[in-house]
């Protein structure tokens, strides 16, 4: 047992596994979404709108969790803990890339095409500042 190489956590991140992402609530309490997410250049990039609740947690209090597992054998995870910042630029080009990833390239587009709307569509993004993997290994 022990951590992932970046290489290893790099490839566990990349398939398409869900997330789940903590964000507070105003009261202080915490609440956790299923996420599709994509991990790039040292950063989780996840697209929602602003209608959800996460996104209204994060405009409160943008400080987060997010937990990636497998859910088989060996057993692998990563965490993350950081500060979300919202980005409006690239929105739908980085849902398609989110989308036809977890759903394939009719499906993800289409996907996209029913749900991005200009001005409610965001993209979240979270820098980790502190990152943990683990892996089973024996």
């Amino acid at each position: 047992m022990g951590r992932m190489s970046e290489r290893e956590m790099q490839t566990f991140l990349d398939e398409p596994r869900i997330g789940h992402m903590v964000t507070l609530q105003s009261d202080g309490s915490p609440q956790a979404a299923p996420i599709w997410y994509e991990y790039r250049d040292g950063q989780f990039l996840v697209w929602t709108d602003r209608f959800t609740r996460r996104f209204k947690n994060i405009v409160v209090d943008p400080r987060v969790s997010l937990s990636v597992a497998s859910e088989d054998e060996p057993y692998r995870y990563a965490t993350a803990e950081g500060t979300v910042t919202v980005r409006e630029s690239d929105v739908e080009a980085t849902a398609n890339s989110i989308s036809v990833r977890y759903q394939g390239a009719e499906r993800g587009t289409a996907f996209v095409e029913e749900y991005h709307k200009d001005g409610v569509s965001v993209l979240l993004v979270l820098a980790p500042s502190k990152l943990v993997t683990w892996k089973n290994d024996d």
